[in-house]
């Protein structure tokens, strides 16, 4: 008789493999979460085509069609030429390489004449309420002249 897969406990835990997690780099698992999210793209890809893996193997003139499966289990490490072939064949974006543009910088010099005792209650509270009105600033001058 075979064992109802859905009547297994899911609070299954162990040492061993918390041990094991505890291990894992943060830099590590960078990695494997953007080979994971590869995959997850490219089998979306292949779905909205209506393909199985042999489709894409036979796209690609790969020598094996079992190349696919391992690009759709998360753990192969891609070449760009890999995946720009991918990409053409599925049309679908996985490289994501376009520089884009830097965004609009504010520049404002205020030259303002207070009392430097003053500059923190009379100045600072207005100076900052215009900062983030304008969206805030990457960087801001102030000259103040006593």
């Amino acid at each position: 008789m075979m064992t109802n897969i859905d009547a297994i406990n899911t609070n299954y835990s162990s040492d061993l493999i918390d041990q094991m997690l505890d291990n894992i780099k943060p830099e590590e698992q960078e990695q494997t979460d953007y080979k994971m999210k590869l995959a997850a793209k490219i089998y979306a890809g292949l779905k909205s085509k209506g393909w199985k893996s042999l489709d894409l193997a036979k796209a690609l003139n790969l020598k094996s069609p079992s190349l696919v499966s391992k690009w759709l289990s998360g753990t192969h490490n891609f070449t760009i030429d890999t995946l720009v072939d991918i990409q053409r064949a599925l049309n679908i974006r996985l490289l994501d390489v376009e520089l884009l543009p830097a965004p609009p910088t504010l520049n404002m010099n205020f030259t303002v004449a207070v009392a430097p005792a003053s500059l923190r209650e009379d100045i600072y509270e207005p100076l900052q309420k215009v900062i983030d009105e304008a969206g805030g600033l990457q960087s801001t001058k102030v000259a103040v002249v006593y």
